[in-house]
């Protein structure tokens, strides 16, 4: 009789141990971590031109020549904030049109341009009180994706950087546009 009741202690004990390895519901993104949103497609007007008056805000701007020329500059803050903007920006296209040139505008010694591979251009800019920034080619009329990271000294650790979209602007539907919806975000030119 004590087996047969220890038995089913020994059931019940195996019953509420199965409940309790049952995993509990799961957030859909542990540990805070968010999915990227899509990345938004926007028009650039052929020879529009965004104005940065160097020192006066934080922002990169992305414009289209025709031809398959672009340029891409960066401003800062610095008169106002006293800090420099140490920007981290990378310009890509798709496997169809790949990068045929590039050249940098108004570097100094810290700032770092290079090529990763022939769909990228990546640019390292310590911007201060002037504008940085670099010219590329691609096939005329092919749609780049343009990412802009800024260091955020403010931060709460040294790796602090902010990948806000409102620094990004470009001349498009006949108007410039100070923030984009995302960032990245890819720029289709109206006419190559």
């Amino acid at each position: 009789m004590s087996v047969a009741l220890g038995g089913r202690r020994a059931v019940a004990g195996l019953a509420l141990l199965s409940a309790a390895c049952v995993e509990p519901e799961q957030q859909p993104y542990a540990g805070g971590v968010e999915p990227l949103p899509e990345v938004v497609a926007l028009a650039i007007d052929s020879g529009g031109q965004v104005q940065l008056e160097p020192g006066s805000g934080v922002a990169v701007s992305v414009e289209y020549a025709g031809d398959g020329r672009w340029s891409v500059q960066s401003s800062c803050d610095t008169p106002l904030s006293g800090l420099d903007c140490g920007f981290d920006i990378l310009v890509s296209t798709d496997d169809a049109a790949g990068i045929t040139g590039f050249a940098g505008l108004e570097l100094e010694a810290s700032d770092r341009l290079q090529a990763p591979d022939p769909f990228a251009l990546s640019a390292e800019l310590a911007t201060a009180a002037d504008n940085d920034g670099f010219e590329l080619t691609t096939a005329p009329g092919a749609t780049v994706r343009v990412s802009a990271l800024l260091y955020d000294p403010t931060g709460p650790d040294w790796l602090s950087w902010s990948a806000d979209p409102r620094f990004i602007s470009w001349f498009g539907h006949g108007a410039v546009h100070r923030g984009a919806p995302t960032n990245p975000v890819d720029l289709t030119p109206d006419r190559p």
